[in-house]
């Protein structure tokens, strides 16, 4: 009996050092992945901490590809401007790039990187594709290189490929779905960044959805002219492009605007939601919110009834709650807070409704707007939501 209870208690004890050895680690102690923005975004703290962690890896090991790519973006992201700084990003970036080319000169990770960063020699993406095919990070690079210079095969080639990796999260793909699903035949759509134009580019290409839209990335046009009148050219646009302003991308944004509405009237303007609000507050009288989009009007239109039509007949909608596997994807907390955009349409539909009468229905909309503000754990906007008298 003795020598059992002494081997239990043997086992016991290994148990409890073992568990605070494997479970012990703190999470601010622990080396994580860095994620590009367009997957999560921690804050400031966080990838300081991370830019600590993997310096550490890399003390230990020089060659460790995966640790200079998380090193990097962590001190990326991590860099702030503030008072009595002296480094600049550029010049951490610059050092740290030309670190990593002693350490590991013939990786994909540093030809990758130094496209990135400087994105002045394509041979480097090309390089690191070479080296390691298999990185959706490079396809994302391919589809923006090859969609900016009108190489239209190439890009819908890596479209695929980006689309084949499952890189991008369901959620994110419901969402780019939706935009293009809100807009009406042959329009354009601006957009803001990653998530709401790629997705969106591969949705286009690789599943041939709403093809007729001609999306606009307001940085990606506004930082490259031929690509913006190769566009307009190939969609029967017509504009002097030189009398948008090439200093600042909010006057060029409206300018731009205001020259397609006054040329071609016919042709309707919707804005991405995830467009920056600053963007469009010289004109934002004349927007009006119909399903996941904002549509530019001179004239007041029956905003509501077609934004009944689009959310009541157009969307995908379930995912947003019986979406079985995209919690396993990295980017779901990002895709929960961006899903708060469809609660702005949800109380306009559900107002509409309220005015109509159908409280049934009112109350289904204000129900889906309270569901995602609670997921999202905002409670300001649940309280706003609540405070609706039906």
């Amino acid at each position: 009996m003795f020598k059992i209870n002494k081997l239990f208690l043997l086992l016991f004890v290994s148990y409890i050092i073992f568990s605070h050895y494997l479970y012990g680690q703190s999470p601010e102690n622990t080396s994580q992945k860095v994620y590009r923005y367009c997957y999560v975004v921690k804050s400031k703290d966080w990838y300081k901490n991370q830019e600590k962690l993997w310096r550490l890896e890399i003390t230990k090991n020089p060659r460790n590809e995966d640790a200079w790519y998380n090193y990097f973006f962590a001190a990326r992201y991590g860099w702030a401007n503030v008072e009595g700084q002296t480094n600049t990003r550029e010049a951490l970036m610059d050092s740290i790039y030309n670190e990593m080319g002693k350490a590991i000169p013939n990786s994909w990770v540093y030809h990758y990187l130094h496209y990135y960063n400087y994105a002045t020699d394509f041979s480097r993406l090309e390089k690191a594709y070479q080296i390691n095919p298999n990185k959706p990070d490079l396809y994302w690079e391919f589809i923006k290189e090859y969609t900016l210079t009108g190489q239209k095969q190439k890009s819908a080639e890596f479209c695929r490929k980006l689309y084949e990796s499952k890189d991008i999260s369901t959620g994110i793909y419901n969402l780019n779905y939706n935009m293009l699903n809100s807009t009406t035949p042959n329009s354009v759509l601006f957009t803001n960044g990653d998530n709401d134009t790629y997705p969106a580019w591969v949705l286009q290409e690789v599943k041939e959805i709403r093809k007729d839209v001609l999306i606009i990335t307001i940085h990606g046009t506004f930082s490259n002219r031929d690509y913006l009148k190769s566009i307009l050219l190939d969609n029967g646009i017509n504009i002097d492009i030189e009398k948008l302003s090439k200093t600042d991308v909010t006057s060029y944004f409206n300018k731009l605007v205001k020259v397609l509405r006054s040329k071609y009237p016919d042709r309707m303007i919707h804005i991405a939601r995830t467009v920056y609000k600053s963007y469009y507050e010289y004109f934002k009288d004349k927007l009006y919110q119909t399903g996941f989009v904002l549509t530019y009007s001179e004239k007041p239109f029956d905003s509501d009834a077609l934004n009944e039509e689009i959310i009541e007949n157009n969307l995908r909608l379930d995912y947003l709650v019986h979406d079985w596997y995209a919690d396993l994807h990295v980017s779901e907390p990002l895709v929960t807070e961006l899903n708060l955009m469809y609660v702005d349409p949800f109380l306009k539909l559900a107002e509409y409704y309220n005015l109509k009468g159908d409280i049934k229905s009112a109350i289904k909309w204000k129900n889906y707007a309270l569901y995602l503000s609670k997921k999202a754990d905002d409670e300001d906007l649940e309280k706003k939501i609540k405070e609706k008298n039906y």
